[in-house]
């Protein structure tokens, strides 16, 4: 069991450093949540047209499961752009505001360490913890994210 935190630590690690000394993230000065222009969002979201068709029905599954429990499902193309997204529609502006929402940009270049961003550096399923996460914005989250 320690071998796998330790691995998953130094994942989050070398992510914090990417973060700093090579996409010049600051951990002090949170960032608010970048969802792409309309246009590109389009585009995003034609070019994931089969991803998305093929995921649909597993996240409309998994979200039945989680509903009422205040869980958000997003999915993302490789360059961390969310093309679909199943979250309760009572918190839409709330959602939006977090990042949470169709088009928002989590890329790790952008957001910092997340699930999302680790998972498209790393090439392997992720989950990033709370405190894990290099912006402050996103300590509330837990984002677990697959390729």
């Amino acid at each position: 069991m320690s071998g796998r935190t330790s691995a998953r630590d130094d994942v989050v690690v070398k992510s914090w450093l990417r973060c700093v000394d090579t996409h010049r993230l600051d951990p002090a000065r949170p960032t608010e949540a970048y969802i792409v222009p309309d246009t590109q969002l389009r585009e995003h979201r034609e070019q994931s047209e089969r991803l998305i068709a093929i995921a649909r029905s597993g996240l409309e599954t998994l979200f039945k499961q989680v509903a009422g429990q205040n869980y958000v499902l997003l999915l993302a193309n490789a360059k961390g752009v969310t093309v679909d997204f199943l979250g309760d529609p009572l918190f839409m502006d709330q959602l939006r505001t977090a990042g949470l929402y169709l088009g928002s940009e989590w890329s790790e270049s952008r957001t910092g360490t997340c699930g999302v961003g680790s998972c498209i550096v790393t090439g392997e399923a992720m989950t990033i913890h709370q405190t894990d996460h290099f912006d402050t914005t996103h300590t509330p989250l837990s984002c677990t994210a697959a390729p």
